[in-house]
């Protein structure tokens, strides 16, 4: 036997050995994500190294408790029109600054735009009683305020995303001061369509006060549970897809850092899960105008901001009807909703997003902002 085909063939027997051993690890372990066992392999076979996260220069402008709000500076300021996005409290927000050139926080930046990004950080013990109430008026509030004394501006873009535009819709009903611009990036608005995930949540099938009540901040691998179930199969086909693009260094880069980030869930704040699955989700009351928070309701048509709601058609955690009654049910006189054939994620880090996505949200902003001569 030549010895460069005896070299393959040890090196095949020894890969397939280090696999069995780490996915019996696994098993024993009974983690919900095989990330942390099976990327040294997937670095050995392939020859890449896991890519840094949140890549674009940054600074800490403002800290309460695990809260931080991050400003990255634009390289030339072209608008004193300043963005700040607020990202679900389920995932971690560097999604939104994902690999350089894969950025939409890098493509903003330079477009001129002047960003800042609400990092709700790992909850301990101390945020398990934090309210809606606390949420918005205090923490939301105070990002508000800093993101325009930071930037030296008395109005600003306010980019929800997800879960977390749920949160900056109900802050910008409640606290519409300052808020020139809004973006809704597949933003759940009517729970009633929230598919498979309406109906694990209703009353019969979920006790949401029992799981607070036991764990106090939700902990990620019930959360992440979850997605899991919606979709057992991709979770192991995705493992076998980058065994086969093991010899394409930009596939396997983009795959260990989307893993990465889908194992870095963080516990969900216990009494904000508690009102979001019971107002939203069961009773379906935040786009009804019924949803009360500190005592006042959230009514959505108090928001007169320009609004643009951004669809993915193919979004299987947000779905499109659940966003698609927004433009109706806030009270701006200018509002558009664009559409775009990706998923979820893929709004943020598809590699189609930055000449197909990104473009026409940097221009609907920058038509909408104030000039830096201004």
């Amino acid at each position: 036997m030549p010895s460069s085909t005896f070299q393959r063939f040890r090196s095949f027997v020894s890969g397939q050995v280090e696999l069995s051993r780490a996915l019996t690890q696994a098993v024993q372990d009974r983690p919900l994500n095989p990330y942390p066992y099976l990327r040294p392999i997937i670095e050995r076979a392939s020859g890449v190294r896991e890519p840094p996260i949140s890549p674009t220069p940054h600074t800490v402008v403002y800290t309460r408790g695990s809260m931080r709000l991050l400003r990255y500076a634009a390289p030339h300021r072209r608008w004193r029109t300043p963005i700040l996005f607020s990202y679900s409290l389920i995932n971690r927000w560097y999604i939104l600054d994902f690999l350089p050139g894969r950025s939409l926080i890098e493509y903003l930046t330079h477009e001129g735009f002047d960003v800042y990004v609400i990092d709700w950080g790992v909850p301990g013990p101390e945020q398990q009683h934090l309210t809606w109430g606390e949420l918005l008026g205090d923490l939301v509030r105070q990002s508000v305020r800093w993101t325009l004394r930071s930037s030296g501006s008395d109005e600003l873009t306010l980019y929800g995303y997800c879960m977390g535009g749920t949160v900056a819709l109900a802050y910008s009903s409640l606290y519409p001061d300052g808020i020139r611009n809004f973006v809704a990036q597949a933003t759940p608005v009517d729970f009633s369509h929230g598919g498979i995930y309406s109906l694990w949540t209703q009353p019969q099938n979920f006790d949401v006060d029992s799981l607070v009540d036991a764990y106090g901040n939700v902990p990620s691998r019930v959360l992440e549970s979850g997605f899991i179930a919606a979709a057992p199969v991709q979770r192991l086909t995705r493992w076998l897809d980058v065994c086969r693009h093991i010899d394409d260094p930009e596939y396997v880069t983009t795959f260990l850092a989307m893993e990465r980030w889908g194992a870095d869930a963080v516990p969900f704040p216990g009494e904000v899960y508690r009102q979001y699955i019971k107002d939203c989700y069961q009773q379906n009351l935040f786009c009804q105008g019924r949803m009360e928070v500190g005592g006042e309701r959230v009514e959505l048509g108090r928001i007169r901001a320009s609004l643009l709601n951004i669809i993915a058609e193919q979004d299987t955690i947000a779905l499109p009807p659940m966003s698609e009654p927004l433009p109706k049910l806030v009270g701006s006189p200018d509002s558009q909703t664009v559409r775009f054939p990706v998923g979820h994620i893929g709004l943020s880090a598809s590699s189609k997003s930055p000449t197909k996505v990104w473009p026409a949200i940097a221009s609907w902003i920058a038509a909408r902002s104030r000039p830096m001569e201004s």
